[in-house]
């Protein structure tokens, strides 16, 4: 998995950290000061969790925020249930978004824009962009798809190096196009690579503070270990990251 956040440069948020979901799920996962939720995580059970905003309509200060859905996500025992108490949680209380669940069987995605949809994800690449996911892909999400597809199957080390590549790159003209965006006010405020092992080998998490082009991906593999740890955490507590 690789992910970069895009987001408004003053919206404030706190690194990963291995800490609870409101129903007492132990999981790794960054934090959006304001609403209090995150747009991606992974639980002890080996299940990851993840939301794009759609974009379109102007979003209502009134629903709920939408990172919260992750932790909601991140409470159930596998991608299957989380995708589909997503899709019956989701309509109408939150502005429009796409959830993308998966662990060791499956994915999922689900996409609410009014109503909530769920879809299982055949094996393969997959991009999830900010248009709902019956859509026609645009050229960005169609691009990255294709380079994607070229890594299914690669070795590790040499995946992560090359969606590392991509979370990157820029494209002239248009700073949207790009996979790394820059502009004014709004623009990639971090990106995370994650591979969980199947049973071998071992899993990896990596994430880097800011735009991926200017700034290193750090380890933040030893949070993962400490996720069967976890249960220890009282209401509230979070373990900050260490270094190896």
């Amino acid at each position: 998995m690789a992910a970069n956040r895009d987001e408004f440069l003053a919206r404030r948020s706190e690194g990963p950290a291995l800490w609870r979901t409101p129903g007492g799920v132990a999981v790794v996962a960054p934090r959006d000061a304001r609403g209090g939720g995150t747009w991606l995580g992974i639980n002890s059970r080996g299940l990851f969790a993840a939301l794009t905003n759609v974009a379109g309509e102007e979003p209502d200060p009134e629903r709920r925020s939408r990172g919260l859905l992750v932790l909601d996500a991140l409470e159930a025992g596998s991608a299957k249930q989380a995708a589909a108490l997503a899709q019956s949680a989701a309509s109408g209380r939150y502005n429009p978004f796409n959830l993308f669940v998966a662990d060791a069987r499956e994915a999922w995605g689900v996409s609410c824009r009014g109503d909530a949809r769920s879809l299982r994800l055949e094996p393969g690449a997959h991009v999830v962009g900010n248009a709902p996911l019956e859509a026609e892909p645009t050229p960005k999400v169609a691009r990255l798809r294709e380079q994607a597809e070229r890594l299914v199957g690669a070795a590790l080390p040499a995946a992560l190096a090359e969606l590392a590549a991509l979370c990157r790159a820029h494209r002239d003209g248009d700073p949207f196009a790009s996979a790394c965006v820059h502009t004014e006010r709004y623009g990639t405020r971090s990106s995370a690579l994650l591979a969980l092992a199947d049973g071998e080998g071992e899993s990896v998490f990596r994430f880097a503070e800011g735009a991926p082009c200017e700034n290193e991906y750090e380890d933040f593999t030893p949070l993962l270990h400490q996720l069967s740890r976890g249960s220890r955490l009282g209401e509230g507590e979070s373990v900050a990251r260490e270094l190896s």
